[in-house]
């Protein structure tokens, strides 16, 4: 096909949602594909407790943007987006280059929430979504484990899915050293009613003991109020002396700094989409992955940022997509949580649901690899 005739797509940001709707779109003719992301490589953040912890190298966290790029006939350009006009459908990026578009999809992901209240807070914590964060919380926890471990503290504070899961990769970690609390600890801070708050009981109670078991003291119904540098304040007044400090208590949308048109993101920086995943009255614009407002078709409650979530979208987008430039009808939302599996540290130790099937052990980790296998194999095929 002529080049002149082939659509342009331009696709920001190369997380979970971009690389899937890459992967989904590669191989048509009448396509032009081009990535722009200000990082040159993908961050499996499904698995970052496995590096914080040593298990991981960085080659089985990181896979190269311009590599996968090459290898699929797709354009990869390392440059920060920072305007869209939407109208007149081009990008402008950090360094002053202009990309015109057919189609553009925004999958800028998300960074971490920190609260302003929290005192303290940006200065004694980092974004465990930037790799150079994750290294630096990565030496600093071997540095704890090989140095004369005595009486040392680590504390997560946020326990969702992350924090649990990085709590008891750490604890797990510690124990496989012939370590014990009285030599590292762990406490795992939430300020909710329970770990996992809002999950399945299922899935809370057995995280609960996999946390016991482990040493980890877990804190409810407290919320960090204050850091300095070596103490958290909760919100009881009460004090925890820490060593380490990870705060993972949830994040917010990654939206571009800059769009023309009166597209305003919403209060945790996500765009609004309609039920196409297309940005309203520009339907040449979608959005997916943790930068987007949308429903889970089943509860009506708005999908949590998650991997699966942004799969999902990325399928769903590619096919209107498609459809669009044969001026066909898309497809709506139908997209619908289809369960979670978490990783508590160890051999054999995860649980999760499938539908309605409640999953512990070897098998809950079986299907927690496959997904991550079936996403890696994404960015290794050619």
């Amino acid at each position: 096909m002529n080049q002149n005739n082939k659509k342009k797509i331009i696709v920001i940001g190369g997380g979970y949602a971009g690389i899937s709707l890459l992967h989904e779109l590669k191989g048509h003719n009448n396509l032009t594909l081009t990535l722009i992301d200000k990082a040159p490589h993908h961050l499996m953040q499904t698995h970052i407790h496995k590096y914080l912890s040593g298990y991981y190298n960085r080659s089985e966290l990181l896979y190269d943007y311009r590599t996968y790029c090459e290898k699929n006939g797709i354009e990869f350009i390392q440059d920060e987006v920072t305007h869209i006009a939407f109208n007149e459908q081009f990008i402008q990026t950090k360094n002053s280059q202009r990309y015109d578009y057919d189609v553009v999809v925004i999958a800028t992901g998300s960074c971490s929430f920190f609260p302003s209240q929290i005192k303290n807070v940006t200065q004694f914590t980092k974004d465990i979504k930037a790799i150079e964060h994750l290294d630096f919380y990565r030496k600093a926890f071997l540095d704890l484990l090989h140095s004369e471990p005595k009486n040392r503290h680590i504390v997560v504070v946020g326990g969702g899915v992350s924090g649990l899961q990085i709590a008891c990769e750490y604890a797990h970690t510690i124990q496989s050293h012939d370590l014990t609390p009285q030599n590292i600890d762990v406490t795992l801070v939430e300020g909710l009613d329970t770990i996992l708050p809002n999950m399945d009981p299922f899935l809370i109670e057995k995280s609960r003991l996999r946390c016991e078991q482990l040493g980890i003291k877990i804190i409810t119904k407290r919320f960090a109020s204050e850091l300095d540098e070596n103490k958290i304040i909760l919100s009881d007044g009460s004090a925890i002396d820490y060593d380490l400090l990870i705060f993972v208590i949830g994040v917010i949308g990654n939206a571009i700094e800059k769009t023309s048109d009166g597209i305003t993101p919403n209060p945790r920086n996500q765009y609004i989409v309609d039920e196409y995943y297309q940005i309203p009255s520009y339907p040449n614009a979608y959005a997916i992955g943790d930068v987007v407002q949308a429903r889970d078709v089943k509860t009506n409650n708005f999908q949590a940022p998650t991997a699966q979530a942004a799969r999902m979208q990325a399928l769903l987008v590619s096919k209107n997509i498609l459809k669009r430039l044969e001026h066909k009808t898309g497809t709506k939302n139908n997209i619908s949580n289809k369960g979670i599996f978490i990783d508590l540290g160890g051999t054999n130790c995860a649980i999760g649901k499938l539908f309605s099937i409640n999953l512990s052990g070897k098998i809950a980790l079986f299907m927690k690899k496959l997904i991550y296998a079936l996403h890696i194999r994404k960015l290794n095929k050619m």
